[in-house]
């Protein structure tokens, strides 16, 4: 099988590493071609992602777009905080650079993924990334900031370890250094991430057959909005430890089994429940697997891009195919 990381266009080299070991490499959408972040592409050397750029036409205009938001940003540091990014325009307020530009990019960003008939395709696209670019770049910054933070807190574990007396000064040695929690990037704007990844999947004429988050938010969002188009049902979830390294990850021929089931009684759905368990000495993760039964993943995908075209043939997952897959995966 062909995982594909949706429906976001960043992910660190944490999450990469992790899921890796339980699906082997996975397809990571761009944007725009120019520009792809350092940790992409050493991941990509690495053989842990393939970056794909399924639309590359108007890379001048969105590049354009781009800098003009980045230039309003960086003279409006109140309006776009570090980690907080434009989804600080949630709460309704649109703010103005000039007349121009930087109003219809903020505008076009926020309301992205609000149905609009008079739209053409190429819009629609260009929409897409331009929220997709910015979204990535949110996510990246966020990112980095939560492992800044991490190592600060390990370095005070460190240094309070390093004290004589600490205990008896008041402090709590195994308290500081915790991990901390995280926000789900999915949680913000979550439809519109899914119809502008959806609009950038569409595009791929070699479109992947397993779906992979690492966003509960992203899951609900699919399970509430698309239940009229799309059966989704939530199949098994399980506790297992990550292997190291392995040869062969655990996941992929046990779900393209699955794939061709004419339905999931307990005997087809073994294979992967089997698979749950927690060993002491190994990192494990919660998996989480739903199909969109009786649909292919092209239709899935369009599904989720309401007015897009559809482009090449749906070679990705081949005609043996039944349902859709998609995996949650947690810590």
């Amino acid at each position: 099988m062909t995982p594909v990381y949706m429906p976001f266009t960043y992910l660190s080299a944490a999450t990469a590493g992790r899921l890796n070991r339980l699906v082997g490499t996975l397809v990571v959408y761009q944007p725009v071609e120019s520009g792809i972040s350092e940790g992409l592409t050493a991941l990509a050397a690495d053989g842990g992602i393939d970056i794909r750029t399924p639309i590359t036409r108007d890379d001048e205009r969105l590049e354009a777009a781009l800098a003009e938001f980045t230039q309003w940003a960086r003279l409006n540091p109140g309006k776009t905080t570090a980690g907080a990014g434009f989804f600080s325009a949630r709460q309704g307020e649109v703010p103005f650079f000039d007349e121009s530009t930087i109003n219809q990019i903020r505008s076009d960003i926020k309301n992205y993924g609000t149905p609009d008939a008079g739209s053409e395709p190429d819009d629609s696209e260009f929409s897409a990334r331009l929220f997709l670019a910015v979204a990535q770049d949110n996510d990246r910054t966020t990112d980095g900031l939560d492992n800044d933070l991490n190592r600060f807190k390990a370095m005070e574990a460190d240094f309070l370890d390093s004290l004589d007396g600490a205990d008896e000064a008041g402090f709590n040695r195994h308290g500081a250094g915790g991990e901390l929690w995280r926000e789900d990037p999915g949680a913000r704007q979550t439809i519109q991430r899914i119809r502008a990844w959806s609009t950038l999947a569409l595009a791929d004429s070699r479109l992947p057959d397993l779906l992979v988050t690492t966003s509960p938010a992203v899951v609900d969002t699919l399970q509430e909005t698309f239940a009229d188009t799309l059966r989704l049902d939530t199949l098994a979830t399980i506790r297992m430890s990550l292997p190291d390294a392995p040869e062969v990850p655990p996941l992929n021929a046990v779900l393209s089994d699955l794939t061709g089931q004419a339905d999931f009684s307990a005997d087809d759905l073994a294979p992967f429940t089997d698979l749950a368990e927690s060993e002491p000495d190994h990192t494990a993760v919660t998996v989480t697997l739903l199909a969109a039964v009786g649909h292919r993943p092209a239709a899935v995908i369009a599904a989720m891009a309401p007015g897009a075209v559809l482009r090449g043939e749906e070679n990705g997952s081949g005609q043996a195919t039944r349902h859709t897959l998609i995996l949650l995966v947690q810590n």
